[in-house]
């Protein structure tokens, strides 16, 4: 552990571990065992061809704790052996910088993108893996820290905050700001402080009516957050429309439009925004080469194809058919 201090400044306790300390041969184990002392107990693995190459720096505020990791694609694993052996009560938040993984536990995968924030529970067996160079900065906090029953956590799902919407970025940027700014100049005295902000963000985020009255702008995300998940999970319904957002929200048409002001659009303008950037991403997937364009117009909303191209065009400057030629190439699949 090294001793952080200066005659003027006192900083947070910080360890700090990297597979390069140790042989190649070892690294897996060496990993495994650090992580298991600075943060949690896990097993890893790899199938870099290279090996595993990670570091990880750990800072201690008392009742929070904060991981800053870099690594290239691994696997880590909590088995039920391993939640047995070495129990934690504990919720990780965790915002992946760079990379893009994959998350399981309780019988659902989540992928996780860069940008993303993910908040899950320790006690419950999951698996983590990251498919290509990563960061990320976790979050170690005690349950009772953010949840009122001690009961609550071995039920808790995972939570997935997403870093691509706009409400997401919202209630994400703060808390990472304040993370970076923190491990740039990790002083004591700003600890209580730092940690009083991330619990009063995780209770915001799991528990938004539970806990005093959130901050204005936190309330609109957080609007705006169930909005846009809403539209996103009934994209492909034809029935969905603004009203039914309106509905969705317990909200008048009026007040929902006045959430979306952020985006600077209607609730129907972003509807059909979100249809044409969803029909945008799958025309140029291999996933769904095989698939007409209009059965994806149809899949993504559009009650005709005709319809569609017209606001494509408009959209991207370029027809459904140019659009999927120029991603994936011309063949048979380009079939409209």
């Amino acid at each position: 552990m090294q001793s952080l201090v200066t005659e003027e400044r006192r900083f947070v306790p910080l360890k700090e571990g990297a597979t390069e300390l140790a042989p190649a041969r070892e690294r897996l184990r060496y990993w495994e065992s650090y992580t298991t002392s600075a943060l949690i107990g896990l097993r890893c693995s790899t199938y870099a061809e290279e090996g595993l190459h990670a570091r990880q720096r750990n800072f201690d505020l008392g009742a929070l704790r904060i991981a800053d990791i870099v690594g290239n694609e691994h696997v880590v694993e909590r088995t039920m052996p391993i939640v047995r052996r070495h129990p934690k009560h504990s919720l990780f938040a965790c915002m992946l910088l760079e990379g893009e993984a994959f998350f399981y536990q309780s019988g659902h995968c989540t992928l996780v993108h860069s940008g993303d924030l993910i908040i899950y529970s320790t006690e419950k067996p999951y698996l983590y893996g990251f498919t290509r160079p990563m960061r990320q900065l976790m979050i170690d906090i005690k349950a009772d820290e953010v949840l009122d029953s001690g009961d609550e956590i071995s039920q808790a799902s995972m939570l997935k905050i997403d870093g691509s919407l706009r409400a997401g970025q919202l209630l994400i940027q703060p808390l990472r700001d304040g993370i970076l700014g923190f491990m740039d100049d990790p002083l004591s005295v700003l600890a209580p402080a730092v940690h009083r902000e991330v619990r009063a963000r995780l209770r915001l985020l799991l528990e938004p009516r539970g806990h005093g009255t959130p901050r204005g702008d936190d309330v609109m995300a957080l609007r705006l957050l169930r909005a846009e998940r809403f539209i996103a999970e009934h994209l492909a319904e034809r029935d969905l429309d603004a009203e039914a957002v309106a509905n969705h929200m317990a909200m008048s048409l009026r007040n929902l439009n006045r959430v979306f002001e952020r985006h600077e659009c209607s609730v129907t303008q972003w509807i059909w925004q979100e249809r044409l950037v969803l029909a945008h991403r799958q025309l140029a997937e291999l996933g769904h080469s095989a698939r007409s364009i209009g059965d994806i117009a149809l899949g993504c909303g559009f009650s005709t194809q005709a319809h569609f191209a017209r606001e494509f065009k408009q959209r991207y400057g370029s027809t459904p058919t140019q659009h999927r030629q120029a991603s994936v190439g011309a063949g048979p699949s380009d079939r409209t």
